[in-house]
């Protein structure tokens, strides 16, 4: 009776340790999990409309997610980092998947290419992206060795990096405070990377959001940020001063997921015959993030078928990200972020 009750046990906690993926930006965020998103999807995607005359007339039956990602708009070359990211489209054939892995490992430096093909279909496409980045911060932080963080509700004692006491305000302009409201116990850092334009940003809700809710929000900050000469040491400077405290968790996370279920339903577009039908839909996701930076490996494959100085006296605040939060890796100036993740439970997180 016991071993039955450990196994179910075992079986529950596994559940709700799983690591979800989401296509897009808008979706509801299941709670008690965490999630990743990158807009790499939606560029396979764009892609495909692309490669088969433009966008579909008609989807039957109608699907509500790739509406959505039909109507989505944005601008890639501004929110993808400049030479880390490549989509490619084309037969599902196996020369064309030797093209697409040698460009791929020329990409990464890897000896070879990682993508397959499911199907070498005579009339298919075949699509896939990558994007690999690996960000430095400008300036790094310290690792806890002593202390460990508790994450969420459970208390989970995890690894954290951060800063706190004199150490806070040799930070400078390399960390921006967007945010910082504790009536609601929310807050967000933006951390300048070195060699490009890349920023991390760290963002702890009021409450859970959507990542399109949490990307609006941090949009608005952005835009109105001003460096406040006037505020050093108070609860509303824009940069960390002495006795400030950050404390952010180290994240590791490596997941594939399967998409194509989501995306059933005949497309008919007018210039390509009709209909065709999403026969494949996967993303692997790595990302990690440590005290000197991040590293976010992101590759998407999708097939189609025809249907055939401060003083002593400032006010201390605490940036810690010890319940859910966001994190993302966003370029100066773009619109959406290039990767995000919301750590919604401690799956993802360094035990201590």
């Amino acid at each position: 009776m016991m071993r039955t009750f450990l196994t179910i046990l075992c079986l529950i906690v596994s559940a709700r340790a799983e690591v979800v993926t989401a296509i897009d930006p808008f979706g509801e965020m299941p709670r008690g999990k965490t999630v990743v998103w990158s807009p790499l999807f939606q560029a396979s995607w764009d892609a495909m409309n692309k490669e088969l005359g433009g966008k579909p007339v008609k989807v039957y039956p109608p699907n509500e997610l790739m509406a959505r990602l039909d109507s989505f708009e944005w601008d890639a070359d501004k929110v993808m980092p400049v030479g880390k990211w490549k989509v490619w489209s084309g037969r599902a054939t196996e020369d064309f998947l030797e093209t697409v892995n040698r460009e791929a490992a020329a990409m990464t430096g890897e000896p070879k290419g990682p993508f397959t093909l499911a199907n070498e279909h005579p009339g298919g496409l075949a699509f896939f992206g990558l994007l690999d980045r690996e960000v430095e911060f400008l300036s790094p932080f310290f690792k806890s060795v002593k202390l460990p963080m508790e994450f969420g509700e459970e208390k989970s004692e995890v690894e954290f990096f951060g800063t706190k006491g004199d150490f806070s305000n040799q930070y400078g302009e390399a960390v921006k405070v967007l945010a910082h409201r504790p009536v609601d116990g929310s807050h967000a850092l933006e951390v300048s990377c070195k060699g490009g334009d890349d920023k991390v940003i760290f963002y702890r809700p009021p409450a859970g959001q959507d990542f399109a809710t949490a990307c609006k929000w941090l949009r608005e900050w952005r835009k109105a940020f001003e460096w406040n000469a006037e505020l050093p040491g108070t609860w509303n400077d824009r940069l960390l001063h002495k006795n400030d405290e950050v404390r952010v968790p180290y994240v590791s996370l490596d997941l594939k997921e399967d998409f194509t279920d989501k995306l059933a339903g005949g497309r008919f577009h007018e210039k390509a015959g009709a209909p065709w039908r999403i026969a494949r839909a996967e993303q692997v996701t790595k990302f990690k993030l440590h005290e000197k930076g991040a590293r976010v490996r992101v590759e998407t494959s999708m097939e189609a078928e025809p249907f055939g100085s401060m003083s002593d006296d400032s006010v201390p605040r605490r940036f810690f990200y010890d319940r859910p939060f966001f994190v993302f890796l966003w370029r100066d100036g773009a619109e959406w972020p290039y990767f995000g993740a919301w750590i919604g439970d401690a799956s993802a997180l360094r035990k201590f």
